[in-house]
């Protein structure tokens, strides 16, 4: 038969769904600090200022910690994963003698319009978006070779990263910066009194002109040039991913091992030292530099973990999480709302990084066990079922067979 069907079950690569469902912990661990306080806007007025200096010790422990280890690294992860999808599914469409371009564009464009609706009407931190975006541009790579794929990733992160790393050699305070921060402290206390205790009509605006601001420091609001130069860490990775799949590097790692030796020693040789650098010292470079690799790292570390018996038993969890990924994700989103925004508990501003942290371990526990139950039932989650219906334009099976 032709008719096109999403990857069954027994086809799925499993250490792809148990890299997947970490990455989502590993996001949620970052984004805590979101849903909790305006953290974008008080990075941007600087480590030390009126919301941190109410922190105790193990709030500015875990902070440190999550930067070293967690930041950065696991959406790149996410990224990566999403290039790889798009050639697991080029190459089962093209198995099946179909088209693939126009079945990946409604694809993309469902996850243009799932991004919107949680962007604007749930939280403004949204990634969906930038993702479907930048999925357009992922199409003209398609048929690309794995070493073109490299070279391109590269390239590209090289152009994004250069001027950062040219920057970093000047001292010079920058013109205007005084008043930047003045208008970001200003901004930051803004959305602690009205996520805090505004009403649900004060909050959606609040979200509507947080989300504004967000679009707008990225380039979206300033052209495609610049929107897509400001993305080029994400699309770098979303590039590496494709190679990875094109090579067929984690779909029988056992016979890789060799270059997943030589990614391994790479990542850890430059990927831990930069991040250590980033998070006790604070040199925003090192995280440029040091993410991508620490990511590799990891997934190599896992990769090799996943082999062995134990931890694989340790691991395998993980990938219920990663089969309903997009489901946990937008629920992380809900569930963190709820609790932080008024028309909620009402505790943004109230929960500091150590708290955080544990909040973070409690939500994603109930995400695995809800997970796990649901994938023996169930053959998407619920937003990955009405995604791909959308995809392929037919309906598809909620209900195991039996």
């Amino acid at each position: 038969m032709n008719t096109l069907q999403p990857v069954e079950q027994n086809k799925r690569i499993q250490i792809v769904d148990v890299l997947r469902g970490i990455a989502i912990l590993g996001i949620l661990l970052v984004n805590m600090a979101h849903f909790s306080y305006p953290d974008v806007y008080l990075s941007m007025v600087g480590k030390e200022n009126f919301f941190t200096e109410q922190w105790n010790t193990a709030d500015h422990v875990v902070r440190v910690l999550l930067d070293i280890f967690i930041q950065m690294k696991f959406i790149l992860l996410f990224s990566l994963l999403f290039g790889f999808g798009m050639v697991v599914m080029m190459e089962r469409v093209i198995e099946k003698n179909r088209r693939f371009v126009p079945v990946y564009i409604r694809r993309l464009l469902a996850l243009l319009l799932f991004g919107a609706i949680h962007a604007f009407l749930i939280w403004d931190g949204d990634i969906l978006m930038d993702y479907a975006l930048l999925g357009f541009v992922l199409l003209l790579f398609r048929k690309a070779k794995a070493r073109t794929l490299v070279i391109w990733a590269i390239l590209f992160y090289t152009l994004f990263a250069l001027p950062f790393v040219l920057s970093s050699f000047g001292t010079a305070a920058q013109p205007g910066m005084e008043e930047w921060q003045q208008s970001m402290e200003g901004e930051a206390k803004q959305a602690l009194e009205v996520y805090g205790n505004g009403s649900f009509m004060d909050i959606a605006e609040q979200r509507i002109h947080d989300r504004m601001m967000y679009m707008s420091m990225n380039g979206m609001l300033s052209g495609p040039l610049l929107y897509f130069y400001s993305s080029l860490p994400y699309f770098s990775m979303f590039l590496i991913g494709a190679a990875m799949a094109k090579a067929r590097i984690l779909h029988k790692p056992e016979e890789k091992r060799n270059v997943l030796k030589r990614i391994w020693i790479l990542g850890f040789m430059i990927g831990v030292p930069a991040n250590l650098l980033f998070g006790l010292k604070g040199q925003e470079i090192c995280l440029l530099i040091g993410a991508p690799f620490m990511m590799l790292f990891y997934i190599t570390s896992i990769t090799y973990l996943f082999n062995k018996t134990r931890m694989k038993k340790l691991l395998l969890p993980f990938s219920a999480v990663g089969k309903t990924a997009f489901t946990n994700y937008l629920m992380q989103s809900i569930i963190g709302t709820l609790i932080f925004y008024n028309y909620g508990f009402g505790l943004y501003g109230k929960v500091n990084p150590f708290n955080g942290f544990l909040l973070t371990i409690g939500i994603f526990a109930i995400q695995m066990v809800i997970s796990h139950f649901w994938v023996k039932r169930f053959a998407f989650g619920p937003f990955e079922w009405i995604w791909r219906m959308i995809t392929y334009l037919k309906p598809q099976p909620f209900l195991k067979k039996s």
